[in-house]
């Protein structure tokens, strides 16, 4: 009998390897909030990053890791122009749009919620969608078992805020502001199992108004566990802000390079 590969991604090596497996990957684009001081500019999948919008950087990173995958998105703010944005230019790809329209009185755990509702998948790639990330981040564990990313090299844009506790293990104990280890806002549960209990958790009504790492950390005494895995790659840039998009936006060039070549 042939042995099975779970591999998702070309494990490293020439870049003509062809053994990645067909399973399906579900990522999940939380974009339901504009920026702080940001509403001018859109809703923040469509905000302008050199000649493209950040979810054409997303999507690009997400293409050239994944053969088989759909993304999710979940839109609030000016939600309709995502949607004309998406039909219009990525209307053979697997995207679909969920809207949170109580996104004003709630926040991502609800989110993810209306998400996780979307798909019957197993595999689940869940992102802050303000997030400028590269394709090399999404790829640097996509094997077996649930992790998250910590984001370890410095960036004067990277705009992240919650840290995390890490155990013997290499498990995560405590998500909170102000910790050493900076959580780079991307997760991937891997399972039924843990997704199950995962949206259960954001389905309390408890947890309509707080955020993922609320969630994390209720998913954290469960038996279910979530491994760290460093990102030495290339920073997470996180923009939810009008500061930090006049900087990534007016240094755009040598932001890329840096994300790109590190």
């Amino acid at each position: 009998m042939r042995k099975r590969t779970r591999h998702i991604i070309s494990p490293q090596g020439d870049k003509g390897d062809n053994t990645r497996s067909e399973e399906l990957i579900t990522v999940i684009l939380l974009s339901e909030k504009a920026g702080r001081r940001m509403k001018s500019y859109g809703p923040t999948p469509l905000i302008r990053l050199g000649d493209s919008t950040l979810l054409d950087k997303q999507i690009e990173a997400i293409r050239s890791v994944f053969i088989n995958y759909e993304i999710i998105i979940c839109a609030g703010f000016d939600c309709d122009r995502v949607v004309k944005y998406v039909r219009d230019k990525y209307a053979r790809m697997p995207i679909r749009i969920v809207e949170n329209q109580i996104h004003h009185h709630s926040n991502c755990c609800e989110s993810s919620r209306l998400c996780l509702n979307n798909t019957t998948n197993s595999k689940v790639l869940l992102c802050n969608g303000s997030l400028l990330f590269d394709s090399r981040v999404l790829s640097l564990a996509m094997n077996d078992g649930s992790y998250v990313i910590s984001e370890c090299e410095e960036s004067k844009f990277s705009n992240l805020e919650v840290g995390m506790t890490i155990g013997e293990n290499g498990h995560t104990n405590n998500f909170c502001y102000g910790l050493d280890n900076i959580w780079s806002e991307i997760v991937f549960l891997d399972g039924e199992p843990i997704i199950e209990t995962f949206r259960k958790i954001v389905s309390s009504v408890d947890y309509k108004n707080r955020f993922v790492f609320e969630a994390l950390n209720n998913l954290n005494k469960t038996k279910h566990k979530l491994k760290v895995v460093s990102n030495d790659q290339a920073p997470v840039i996180k923009i939810n802000n009008i500061k930090t998009y006049h900087e990534v936006r007016k240094n755009y060039a040598g932001a890329n390079t840096k994300l790109r070549n590190p």
